[in-house]
């Protein structure tokens, strides 16, 4: 059996290694490990139900970037469904138009919402929706951020 000290020396050793890898996932130099903590907080995740008869929908989020770097989102993947973009909507004069986001920047201290009428995900291959879903929302960085969002009906927030 191994001592307490033991153990927990272990422990240590084997987390140094994970600290690193988490702080460069979130834009920290991995010397910084000893300071880490999680500088990208998601809130508010849900997914609307598709509208009958679609096969797609959309997503909203709130983000806020607690670390010292941007953080800059590429994307979102989840295995259960087949593919998700990053939308904005846009106001041009009379014109509303819906433009694809190759990335969206969240600058240190700054909060993002992906909310209806703005930024959104665009979420497609909905047949494996339940009352949740599991979604990686990806950083330039190759860091990504496990979120579970919450499903919610037309006409519900």
């Amino acid at each position: 059996m191994f001592s307490r000290r033991r153990r927990l020396l272990t422990l240590i050793v084997l987390a140094a290694p994970a600290a690193g890898i988490f702080a460069a996932a979130h834009g920290q130099s991995p010397d910084s490990a000893a300071a880490v903590r999680p500088a990208l907080t998601v809130t508010e995740a849900r997914v609307r139900q598709p509208i009958p008869g679609q096969d797609k929908t959309v997503g909203y989020f709130t983000a806020r970037n607690d670390g010292t770097a941007p953080i800059v989102l590429v994307g979102a993947q989840s295995p259960s469904l087949r593919s998700i973009e990053m939308h904005a909507i846009l106001h041009d004069g009379d014109m509303v138009r819906m433009r694809r986001q190759q990335t969206v920047e969240i600058a240190p201290g700054e909060t993002v919402r992906f909310q209806p009428g703005g930024l959104h995900l665009m979420i497609f291959g909905t047949a494996g929706l339940g009352e949740t879903v599991d979604i990686e929302l990806v950083t330039a960085s190759g860091g990504r951020v496990p979120v579970t969002f919450r499903t919610f009906a037309l006409g519900e927030q």
